[in-house]
């Protein structure tokens, strides 16, 4: 690149970027957060390595006039840096474009063409980027990521004479983060707060996007089992590797809305929290012993007070065998409300909900959820959701594997409404029931029902009487 005028023959000839890499760098114009993700393969690490330089050199220093801009490209931690970036600098990048500083992780530009810096990074600790300030931001496999990493880079996303800073991700389903990215970016439900949801805009991208691809790459992934063939070829977000209940499907654990018979015994279960959220799920039983969750409560940022006078709001009217809570509101840790020091739960009594202490063997309860979610062509699953649940449907199939503890659930996903429905589903199975009326009997107790008689009224009912 010799001449100013020449820059945009060079920037086509030098990104090579193919059709969807074209289409997410004009995204990239238009809105201020965009995310290019979906299956493996497609080219999403090339496009955020290359498509920096442009944003330097034409957006900054051509329009702008501004020398220095910072952008920065993350990753999870400097192993996944390294692997997909670092180590393809030294043979993508001409050294008359700029120079790599290896000590510092950076490329810098020529002054000539603005002496713009990519800052290559890890988000081991977001926290160490608190006074940093970036144009741009990059985040290789976003979904790696929870959400309070997005908001607290979102702030460093700043930098003078510069209007409009961008956020780019790229990513595969899967990982701590997948939920929220597919709220945002896929199924664009936000936040009441979110000022901007008109700048989020989502690219799908599929291997056959790359023409340099090898015919073998297609075949290793056509080979692949059918839920990671989903993610990873088809880039579908109901599915993913990591994925804890990889037995979900919304078609067999999602319902429509049905009214509930009166004889069937009904439950709650609560997950406690105020920064996060706290869950309360509403389940009844069937005379088979299925279960469903008819109606959910998620909030977060309440005290114990306004939760119970909501929880109690929505019980007008219904009566409940038992409801459970996670067994640590039991506990005194100093808490207090404005009746003085107490547990949680004496608190939500106080407020006229009780609740009992629900078993809190993790891997256990997981287990037995894994039970329930089970289902194949004989037979449906015996947990099913209400499709008004909408963020019990949201998470509980989003909730992955403890990366050191492969039989339990990651902690740091969002798994407030699996905790319930597992603190209910132990309860069932350890606290006695009722047996499940066999079908003769039902129908039986249906006949009384609709007659009006009375059991020690059954020799009129058998000889026909009124």
């Amino acid at each position: 690149m010799t001449q100013k005028t020449s820059w945009n023959d060079w920037w086509a000839k030098w990104s090579n970027f193919q059709p969807k890499q074209k289409e997410t760098e004009d995204a990239v114009d238009l809105y201020d957060y965009v995310f290019y993700g979906g299956s493996a393969g497609p080219g999403k690490s090339y496009f955020l390595r290359h498509y920096p330089i442009k944003f330097l050199i034409e957006n900054c220093w051509h329009k702008l006039g501004l020398r220095g801009v910072r952008a920065g490209l993350f990753c999870e931690n400097y192993p996944a840096l390294h692997d997909r970036h670092l180590s393809r600098i030294a043979y993508e990048f001409p050294t008359w474009l700029g120079s790599y500083r290896a000590q510092q992780h950076e490329l810098v530009l020529q002054d000539k063409y603005g002496g713009g810096i990519i800052a290559f990074r890890n988000l081991d600790d977001p926290s160490k980027y608190l006074s940093s300030e970036f144009a741009l931001i990059e985040v290789d496999e976003l979904t790696k990521n929870p959400r309070e990493t997005f908001d607290f880079l979102r702030l460093r996303k700043r930098w003078p004479g510069v209007e409009r800073t961008k956020f780019v991700g790229a990513s595969n389903p899967g990982g701590v983060g997948h939920d929220w990215v597919k709220q945002m970016w896929i199924e664009r439900v936000f936040p009441s707060e979110e000022s901007e949801r008109d700048q989020f805009h989502f690219i799908k991208a599929l291997p056959t996007d790359n023409r340099y691809l090898p015919e073998s790459y297609y075949n290793t992934l056509a080979s692949l089992p059918e839920k990671l063939r989903k993610a990873y070829r088809d880039g579908n977000w109901d599915v993913f590797e990591g994925q804890y209940f990889s037995e979900w499907d919304k078609d067999q654990h999602v319902i429509n809305p049905f009214v509930i018979p009166e004889d069937w015994k009904k439950f709650r279960a609560y997950d406690h929290g105020r920064e996060n959220p706290a869950c309360c799920q509403w389940f009844a039983v069937d005379y088979d012993g299925n279960a469903f969750c008819y109606r959910e409560l998620y909030v977060r940022g309440q005290n114990v007070d306004q939760i119970a006078k909501e929880l109690c709001r929505l019980s007008e009217g219904e009566t409940y065998d038992y409801s459970v809570a996670d067994p640590a509101i039991f506990a005194k840790t100093g808490f207090v409300d404005a009746h003085g020091g107490q547990t949680i739960a004496e608190s939500f009594a106080r407020s006229g909900v009780h609740f009992l202490p629900a078993s809190n063997r993790r891997v256990d309860g997981w287990a037995l959820m894994h039970q329930y979610l089970a289902w194949d062509v004989h037979k449906s699953p015996r947990l099913r959701y209400f499709k008004t649940c909408y963020n019990s449907i949201r998470t509980v199939p989003s909730l992955i594997h403890d990366e050191h503890r492969p039989e339990d659930v990651d902690t740091n996903g969002e798994d407030h409404a699996g905790d319930a429905t597992r603190y209910f589903l132990m309860s069932l199975h350890e606290r006695s029931t009722t047996r499940p009326l066999d079908p003769v009997e039902r129908k039986f107790q249906q006949m009384l029902r609709k007659t009006e008689v009375s059991p020690q009224n059954l020799n009129d009912f058998y000889l026909g009487g009124k």
